[in-house]
């Protein structure tokens, strides 16, 4: 398409969408700006091809495109708006005319039936620039914070986007192809053939001339070519492309193998390809629906292309990836693991690097890198036109293994597209004159390869990135644990990613880097002693980094896999085995993740860790994932109270040992019910179990908290079960515990556990703690107990999978929960008071008619009187509570939330949230003034999506005193602050959520609105941190101003 008519944006218009303090990287104007930056060649061709005003980017992604036109004519927008929904990245199109401001949805395909306006069914919103001026400074906030998206989630449907409609009409044309008697392989090389055909025709490096003469003047385009049924000219169009470009691609049509020319092509195929190729149809389903927008692969970004190969190949199951535990990665994590590399290299290995995946798939990572050297090649000799040789050298310096053949032909693809990305269609044409004009891949740097069986001298590399196959405890043969089992080297649960880690720190050079995405649980939270002893090793045996740990978004990164996964950036040890310092960053799911495939890493979510720390506590990584300062103190002094575990041993370790487990504490687990479908294999393991087959039987379905009896229960179906469990808990005093944590509106966010002395059986679901002759009353204080949400609250920091991964705590896991007696506690008759109060509630229940207390008649107030003696036992002040409350009521419901979920914290703060935040931070901050002064607060500006509190310090002594200004405008009070401060003002105050500013007597914060960050916990931590801020600056001679965060 031709460049629209636009104009540039202005002063005016800046100032009204609160741009007038925005720059690159952020805000771009003039593509000559566009210098080493994350998707630099849309930026280029959005605001040079395409005619944008300018482009508004969140974290380097682009999002909002601007045009100003003179007059809006829809029949000009259209073209523009086609364009950028192939760009597949930005996810609005802002189109300013006069006065009038229209907004349109890119992530929603136009709907046909008014040729007057195409795009009139994107239009999400009309806005004046006089009365509705404040929508229009709020845009870029909402676009930041996601609450845009949020807000019009009607105008943005991810199946609508251009990926999800390429991979359904990719997916249906395999199956169309498979059904006309193709192979998988043959099938998907056929479609690789035909995009890149379509690619070289839609970017105008073939026209019609050289469709013409490849086909003896019998067809104009591929489209019409296809529809011909004519299977002798696309054999001709095949073999004039390999000798125009090379042989790694069209060998012949359904194969790249000179050794293998493939089946005989049908018209039955081309009707398939003619389908997929006019890029129109909506192929899946019952087929002959049509879009107003075809896609168009001079627009679709080439990286796109390589994720949807990528998420093409895992779905169709291709030479059993699912079962190697390899999965697709999406291109927002891709770009991420790629920028945090880019981050850490030297401008030596910018230049003149050498990078390897070991497990390439489709390429992604590789492609992404492949734009990248050439933005940094740009960059260095201030020229965007890069010499052929130059780039056909960096793309020499990019290397790629993979298992799946099919996989890598894809990477040769996406690599293909990716190196004519660079260059102009005349030059391209140039270059065909002399024949051969891509370079070989396949076989040279691209190889079906075994990473482990491959070739012992191939030289070390700068560094190797990507995304590992995760598989663990599935087949009994892989290479890659073989290989780690020949070098010694351990790989716990016979996870393979372990492999890959240790491998590739023997290929890198001094100085290089690795990158993966791995499963957390095995690398990070695992408490199990074989992965606690990995993890430590690895810190000594490489150096990390960073670690960015994805665990809340466990349910949002990767669509066919839940385990939550971390990027690990690491290198070679230290000389020497020195301690170091590395970074932890631990992103939560928001609403840019939910609705725009945007993570965002900001200050709040970021720590620096210590090699040593990891020695000492293999548990800090899952510690550190939620606990702010204030919480690792709690958690620390709880810490320092002896265990359940220094009183209770496990029923496995002493039968294993060989010890009585008579007349004390000790805990196991439930029976675990034979498999059916399994008996009548004689391997199969089982027993006989008269207790189960005699004793009622407890469903976990009617566990009871606090006390239950075997009143209405049953016993199980028979006694034949795989593995008779732990029977002594089956009988006598005893503490049940199920292993999973509730989450129901009956009990809310709970730890569960009953004092039992009725006989019943259970299954390996339960945990039964058997209480010794004698100990029945401290028997009962554990169950108290551990209904508490202190106990909730201590298990989910402190134990690997609760909050990382599964709501659940296992048995060994539970005897980590502090179990002290009164006499322990600083206020010894507080804790006994409570202590006795508890007991007293867990006999009361035991006498209930039938045993069993239910509590759907007055549930809140015996878990609110539970709660409150259980912080009396433990003598928790009253900020310890609310550390304790927040995280139950708002933090852990919202915990790796599913797709498509809004937990209630990320919606907007109350004035009520906001005035108690502002009580509790000025109540904290008291002792510092030591009696000398007061703080008096006020909200002075807010929009949906930010707001600006001021503290102001005030002499003697105050009553609290809290005010919000309703017509304080956020742009306005920024513009101030940036008039005092010595550097610019962040523009994302998503990612910067502590910014902190102090002028004169005033402390100003800037914070989203998001009821995360108003929290009284947030509270807490904001005021330590201000303390910190007050000490430099009193220290600093109490300057003007400063500005921390």
């Amino acid at each position: 398409m031709e460049a629209i008519a636009s104009k540039p944006l202005g002063s005016t218009w800046k100032d009204r969408l609160s741009l007038s303090t925005r720059g690159t990287p952020e805000f771009y104007e003039q593509s000559d700006d566009v210098r080493n930056v994350p998707h630099a060649g849309a930026l280029r061709t959005t605001i040079d091809d395409l005619g944008a005003s300018a482009v508004f980017c969140v974290q380097h992604l682009p999002t909002v495109v601007i045009l100003s036109v003179d007059e809006y004519e829809p029949a000009g927008v259209a073209p523009l708006h086609a364009a950028l929904w192939n760009q597949g990245l930005a996810s609005l199109l802002v189109v300013i005319s006069g006065d009038t401001v229209r907004v349109f949805t890119l992530a929603r395909i136009p709907r046909s039936g008014n040729d007057h306006d195409p795009v009139a069914s994107c239009l999400v919103d009309e806005l004046d620039a006089v009365t509705d001026a404040l929508k229009l400074q709020n845009l870029v906030y909402g676009a930041e914070s996601g609450r845009f998206w949020e807000d019009h989630s009607d105008h943005f449907k991810p199946e609508e986007r251009v990926d999800r409609v390429l991979l359904r009409n990719l997916t249906e044309s395999h199956r169309l192809l498979c059904g006309a008697g193709l192979s998988t392989s043959a099938a998907q090389a056929l479609l690789i053939q035909a995009m890149f055909v379509a690619y070289l025709e839609d970017r105008e490096i073939i026209g019609t001339d050289y469709f013409q003469g490849a086909t003896n003047a019998r067809a104009d385009d591929f489209e019409t070519l296809l529809q011909s049924g004519d299977v002798e000219s696309v054999d001709s169009l095949f073999e004039t492309l390999r000798k125009d470009f090379n042989g790694d691609l069209f060998v012949a049509p359904c194969s790249f193998e000179v050794t293998d020319r493939g089946p005989r092509l049908q018209a039955a195929h081309l009707a398939a390809l003619a389908r997929f190729r006019s890029g129109r149809e909506e192929m899946h389903g019952s087929g002959g629906q049509y879009r107003l927008w075809p896609y168009d692969f001079k627009y679709i970004p080439v990286e796109l292309i390589s994720a949807v190969h990528d998420r093409f190949l895992g779905e169709r199951g291709t030479d059993d990836r699912r079962a190697r535990g390899a999965f697709y990665t999406p291109m927002f994590l891709a770009d991420i693991v790629v920028s945090h590399v880019w981050e850490r290299l030297p401008p030596e290995d910018r230049n003149d690097g050498r990078f390897l995946d070991p497990a390439c798939g489709s390429g992604i990572f590789l492609v992404r890198l492949f734009q990248r050297l050439c933005e940094q090649r740009r960059a260095a000799r201030s020229d965007r036109n890069i010499p052929w040789e130059d780039l056909c050298d960096i793309l020499s310096r990019l290397q790629g293994r993979d298992l799946d053949g099919g996989a890598v032909r894809v990477a040769v693809f996406s690599l293909y597209v990716a190196l004519l990305e660079e260059v102009t269609p005349p030059d391209i044409q140039t270059l065909m004159t002399r024949g051969e004009v891509l370079p070989a891949l396949h076989g040279n740097t691209l190889r079906k390869e075994d990473f482990f069986s491959g070739a012992a001298d191939d030289p070390p590399v700068d560094v190797v990135v990507g995304n590992p196959p995760w598989s663990s405890r599935r087949r009994e043969h892989h290479s890659s644990l073989e290989w780690c089992r020949t070098e010694g080297l351990p790989t716990p649960g016979r996870e393979q990613a372990w492999a890959f880690v240790w491998k590739a720190l023997r290929h890198l050079r001094e100085n290089g880097v690795v990158a993966f995405l791995l499963p957390a649980m095995g690398f990070l939270h695992n408490h199990a002693r074989d992965a606690v002893e990995a993890r430590k090793r690895l810190m000594r045996a490489a150096r990390v980094f960073s670690v960015v740990n994805f665990a809340d978004m466990r349910f949002q990164l990767f669509e066919k896999a839940v385990r939550p996964a971390a990027l690990l950036l690491f290198g070679l040890p230290p000389a020497g085995g020195a301690a170091y310092r590395f970074d932890y960053l631990t992103p939560k799911a928001d609403l840019n993740l939910k609705s725009r495939r945007l993570i965002t890493i900001g200050n709040a979510d970021r720590c620096r860790l210590d090699s040593r720390m990891v020695d000492a506590d293999p548990s800090v990584f899952k510690k550190r994932l939620w606990m702010s300062e204030p919480e690792a103190r709690l958690f620390n002094y709880l810490s320092h109270f002896p265990r359940l575990g220094t009183l209770v041993g496990e029923f496995g370790t002493l039968s294993r040992r060989k010890k009585a487990t008579r007349n004390r504490w000790v805990i196991g687990k439930g029976f675990k019910p034979a498999s059916v479908e399994r008996l009548s294999d004689p391997a199969y393991g089982r027993e006989y179990s008269s207790i189960v087959a005699t004793t009622p039987f407890l469903p976990v379905e009617e566990f009871r908290i606090l006390a239950r009896t075997c009143d209405g229960l049953e016993p199980w179906k028979d006694g034949v079960v795989h593995r008779r469990g732990f029977e002594d808990g089956f009988e006598g005093p005893r503490v049940l515990v199920p292993r999973g944590v509730v989450a129901d509106a009956s009990h809310g966010q709970r730890l569960r556990a009953a004092y039992v002395e009725d006989s019943m059986t259970f299954r390996h679901i339960i945990q039964a703690v058997v209480v010794p002759p004698g100990a029945e009353r401290r028997g009962k204080l554990l169950a108290g107990l551990l209904n508490s949400r202190v106990m909730l609250w201590f298990a989910f920091h402190g134990t690997s999978s609760f909050g990382s991964e599964r709501p659940e705590v296992e048995q060994k896991e539970l005897l980590h929960l502090p179990f002290p007696v009164s006499e322990d506690m600083p206020d010894r008759e507080r804790s006994r008071s409570a202590a006795d109060a508890l007991v007293a509630m867990v006999e009361q229940r035991v006498r209930s008619t039938g045993g069993s207390f239910d509590l759907e008649s007055n549930e809140h107030d015996v878990l609110k009187e539970i709660d409150g003696l259980a912080y009396e036992f433990f003598c928790l002040s009253n900020e310890e509570r609310i550390l304790v409350q927040d995280t139950v009521e708002q933090v852990i419901p919202a915990v790796q939330p599913h797709r498509g979920g809004s937990p209630a914290i990320w919606s907007a703060a109350t004035a009520s949230d906001r005035r108690e935040y502002a009580r509790t931070l000025v109540d904290n901050l008291a002792d510092w003034f030591d009696g000398d002064g007061s703080i008096g607060t006020r909200l002075v500006a807010r929009n949906d999506d930010l707001a600006i509190l001021r503290l102001s310090l005030q002499d003697g002594p105050a009553a609290f005193d809290y005010a919000e200004d309703d017509d304080g405008s956020v742009a306005a009070a920024l513009s101030r602050l940036a008039e005092h401060v010595q550097q610019p003002i962040p523009g994302n105050f998503q990612s910067m959520p502590d910014f902190r500013v102090f002028i004169d007597r005033d402390l100003f914060l800037v914070k989203p609105t998001g009821k995360r960050f108003w929290l009284r916990a947030a509270a807490l931590a904001d005021a330590k941190a201000i303390v910190v801020d007050l000490h430099m600056w009193s220290n600093s001679g109490n300057s003007d101003h400063k500005d921390r965060s």
